[in-house]
């Protein structure tokens, strides 16, 4: 197999050209010129004044692999700009060098989208700016095209587009909910948190642009299985029509979409989602309304609080109007984060609910089941969200007693549900750490091998080694 630079440079790799005083090779820089006005030409943005050499096939992993036999495609260019792969044609012959007008050039992107008929099918088209960038603009197509992704139910055995109540008790009245959290609340983990007592749960907070555009992400990112009910998929988004468009994607393999409203962290600042859209009330409600709207299933709202309790009250009851199913609360402000956030506002969780017509959920001040009792006493709600501490223990809803898992058992019984269902060796090692953290405190020295954990069969080994340590100890 050879390298980039002896694919790109060795004569016998290179295209040639017959002239008159015999045949002219065509090098890498000379191919690459062409190759780089294409992509200019085709708005690929690659930088075109730096000269194609060496250098750059090192540096740069730019690459040029040309196969002859397969319609003189030159298969594979590696585009630092784009982050992916170029696909380029040469519609000449073998004989002829390619030219600007020989070469059509398309990213892996258009690519995809021209092989699936994505727009078609999500019921959503590009109308400006570029796909895969800040400045796509997407619009919701009326009436789909036959056959389909808008018109499947999926498995979900109900009838889709359930409003507020009926949708609550078609859930069966849930009142212990997993939190969506990022990288954290995977299927793997909402099947453990569901065995002790989990009675919903949401998905992981998903990019509703990135799930819309990238079918590898939406495959990354994305798990279910039937024994994953009920379930909400949560979206944050800025825009309503690629909002709705992405709801459409996961209509019948989920009971209602999420918008997210309430991160405070500041990649939602950069990217102008979460809690940072607080100041634009018309934008939120354009958000869900458009969704409730145009997609055939419910729409819920996790929102965070104002200083002002009038305002809070206000946003709640707008976001009832815009077509909010199910309001979650959060009952911090946005500025009440981290490790010096202050307890949640339970006081105003219950103004909430009974200013609202929809189930509440509230969210904040969760460390045990007797917390859970106390909530629903003290604010009403219909039920209650808990994030980090069901991190800690996905036993917290299980009872006052059952409650207090073994937490190796707990990270064995995760680590089996990996296996069947299978996520990034990252996000097993987070929830093992989170497991294990009162453990590891007391064993420091047996932190680092989770820490090395290469594979899911490593992190069962490191679970088995603190458990033989304990019980020899415990001897």
């Amino acid at each position: 197999q050879k390298s980039a630079t002896e694919m790109a440079l060795k004569p016998s790799w290179a295209w040639q050209e017959k002239d008159a005083e015999g045949k002219t090779e065509c090098t890498g820089p000379v191919l690459a010129s062409v190759l780089k006005e294409a992509m200019k030409k085709t708005a690929l943005e690659l930088d075109a004044n730096k000269p194609f050499n060496e250098q750059d096939l090192k540096f740069r992993s730019f690459g040029i692999f040309l196969d002859h036999a397969k319609e003189h495609t030159i298969c594979l260019v590696k585009c630092p700009v784009h982050r992916g792969n170029v696909w380029i044609h040469h519609k000449g012959n073998e004989d002829k060098l390619p030219t600007l007008e020989s070469i059509e050039v398309r990213d892996k992107t258009q690519k995809e989208a021209e092989d699936s008929n994505a727009s078609a099918l999500t019921g959503v088209q590009l109308v400006s700016g570029k796909a895969r960038s800040k400045t796509a603009k997407y619009q919701i197509i009326q009436q789909p095209v036959a056959g389909s992704a808008v018109s499947v139910v999926g498995s979900v055995e109900r009838p889709l587009k359930l409003s507020s109540w009926a949708l609550w008790d078609s859930m069966k009245k849930p009142q212990f909910v997993c939190a969506p959290m990022v990288e954290q609340s995977e299927l793997a983990f909402r099947l453990l948190c569901r065995k002790y007592g989990t009675t919903l749960a949401y998905t992981p907070m998903f990019h509703a642009r990135l799930f819309l555009e990238d079918s590898n992400y939406r495959a990354e990112q994305f798990t279910t299985c039937p024994a994953d009910r009920p379930l909400i998929v949560q979206f944050c988004a800025n825009d309503p029509d690629i909002f709705a468009a992405a709801a459409r994607m996961v209509e019948g393999q989920c009971d209602a979409v999420d918008l997210n409203l309430g991160c405070p962290q500041g990649i939602a600042k950069k990217g102008h989602y979460g809690s940072f859209l607080m100041e634009d009330m018309d934008l939120i409600y354009k958000l869900v309304n458009t969704a409730h709207t145009h997609c055939n299933v419910p729409i819920t709202a996790k929102m965070r609080i104002f200083d002002d309790d009038a305002k809070s009250l206000q946003y709640a009851k707008m976001l009832q109007d815009a077509g909010a199913q199910i309001i979650t609360v959060h009952g911090r402000t946005r500025e009440n984060k981290g490790a010096t956030a202050t307890p949640a506002n339970w006081e105003i969780i219950k103004k909430i609910k009974e200013h609202v017509s929809v189930p509440v959920i509230s969210n904040g001040n969760i460390v045990t089941y007797q917390d859970v009792v106390n909530c629903l006493e003290a604010t009403t709600a219909d039920g209650v969200m808990s994030a980090e501490w069901l991190r800690r223990n996905p036993a917290l809803f299980a009872g006052v007693e059952e409650q207090k898992q073994n937490p190796l058992d707990l990270t064995d019984e995760y680590l089996d549900l990996c296996g069947e269902y299978p996520c990034p060796i990252s996000y097993m090692r987070s929830h093992c750490f989170k497991f294990l953290v009162e453990l590891l405190n007391a064993n420091a020295d047996m932190r680092m091998q989770f820490v090395e954990a290469k594979s899911r069969d490593d992190l069962k080994a490191c679970s088995a080694a603190l458990r033989l340590r304990l019980s020899s100890t415990a001897a």
